[in-house]
């Protein structure tokens, strides 16, 4: 598999990172046909420039023979991070990941760029929603998704029939793939998870299309039907281009914002350095890359802030997030909607400074406020809603006896 490494660019002072691969890998003819095919993706990535696109900005060989890619340097997470600790997104923010994914494989397609790899482990998001797309011909080339004979292979969850079958793809098969990954970002679960041989015989289902029936109802026909069009078997039965799926969901996007009541939960854990991004001019590299991140349940009492000297960098990073996560508080922003509000800032800060005083004091006043807010929810009559945000908090704030203890009668 490909290995990502940190990196300086010394002309211009900021971190960069580089993706190899593994050295195994370069071994016999095999080898050989990897550095080339390698090299080829590195030439078509360089040319694509898109604000939604992780930018490759040069290709080279180490002392002994290695390629790698330099690339831009992105601040995020992948999709796969928050789906895999079951988290998805409600349905605004699921439209404003896939516009943006949609817009990027546009543009790719019209330079002649097939991803052939587009799954939530590839789509990078940013603190500031801004959608990444990675690994364009790279990830088809890693050990494990070979064949005995060589055949390319991508994520079996996310290929389409054509794919799976061995036949020649174009860009509808990322479309397909992009309409599984709108699925599962609002339901939290892959389609066709668990078959032998997805792609094959398969299409959505009432079961599956059930499962998208507490979206707002004047959207819900319009939705099941751009994702039926999506998921068709055959390709000719499919969007045609990017372009043509991304206008059949426009006017969802510009649908006024879904009220709170009603929204699908998107749980979004504080964003921390991906290092997946790179710079020209590389000179040296580091080590290999680790992403790791605090804990999303409020608890921060085994962080270890001593001995923490910031940079003026990361100083200047937590005034800022304090800042935003202070007007979250003022305006009632407690822990919704996820991913904006006073809860994920303070987190944030905690990953940059874990000693804040000032973080640790605004997570202890959320949770009073939670407090209040629930037991005047229960007291005028929002039984559903206060259920969720009880939910919620607790999942935040695990040790927090007066939310464990707090009790919603049925109704």
């Amino acid at each position: 598999m490909g290995i990502v490494y940190m990196g300086i660019d010394p002309d211009l002072n900021r971190p960069v990172a580089i993706k190899t691969i593994r050295r195994g890998l370069l071994q016999g003819r095999a080898g050989l046909e990897l550095r080339e095919r390698f090299r080829r993706e590195a030439q078509a990535e360089g040319r694509m420039l898109h604000p939604n696109i992780v930018a490759i900005y040069d290709f080279g060989e180490d002392d002994e023979g290695t390629p790698y890619f330099v690339m831009e340097y992105v601040e995020g997470r992948s999709l796969k991070e928050f789906l895999t600790r079951g988290m998805h997104f409600n349905l605004q923010m699921t439209l404003h990941i896939t516009s943006q994914l949609l817009s990027a494989l546009d543009y790719s397609h019209c330079h002649g760029v097939v991803h052939r790899d587009v799954k939530p482990a590839n789509i990078l998001l940013t603190e500031e929603d801004t959608v990444k797309i990675a690994d364009f011909g790279i990830a088809r080339m890693e050990e494990s998704e070979f064949t005995a004979t060589g055949r390319v292979m991508g994520t079996p969850q996310y290929l389409s029939p054509e794919q799976r079958a061995g036949q020649k793809t174009d860009a509808r098969s990322d479309l397909y793939s992009t309409g599984l990954v709108l699925y599962e970002l609002l339901t939290g679960e892959k389609p066709f998870a668990g078959q032998s041989h997805p792609g094959k015989n398969h299409r959505l289902t009432p079961e599956h299309l059930a499962k998208l029936d507490n979206l707002p109802p004047d959207v819900l026909p319009q939705f099941k039907a751009v994702l039926t069009r999506a998921l068709e078997r055959e390709p000719a039965d499919r969007y045609q281009s990017a372009s043509a799926f991304l206008a059949d969901l426009e006017p969802l996007i510009a649908r006024p914002e879904t009220s709170p009541r009603r929204r699908r939960k998107r749980l979004w854990l504080p964003a921390v350095a991906v290092l997946v991004g790179i710079g020209a001019g590389l000179l040296w590299w580091q080590r290999p890359l680790v992403v790791g991140w605090l804990p999303a349940d409020g608890n921060t009492a085994n962080t270890d802030p001593r001995d923490k000297v910031l940079s003026p960098a990361q100083q200047e990073r937590a005034g800022r997030l304090l800042k935003i996560a202070d007007i979250h508080l003022r305006v009632g922003r407690l822990i919704l909607p996820e991913g904006s509000n006073a809860y994920a800032a303070y987190q944030m800060v905690l990953e940059v400074d874990p000693g804040n005083a000032e973080a640790r004091r605004g997570l202890a006043e959320i949770q009073d406020r939670l407090l209040r807010k629930l037991q005047q929810m229960i007291e005028q009559g929002e039984l559903e809603a206060a259920r969720s945000q009880l939910s919620l908090a607790r999942r935040l704030f695990p040790d927090n006896e007066a939310l464990a203890q707090l009790e919603i009668a049925p109704g």
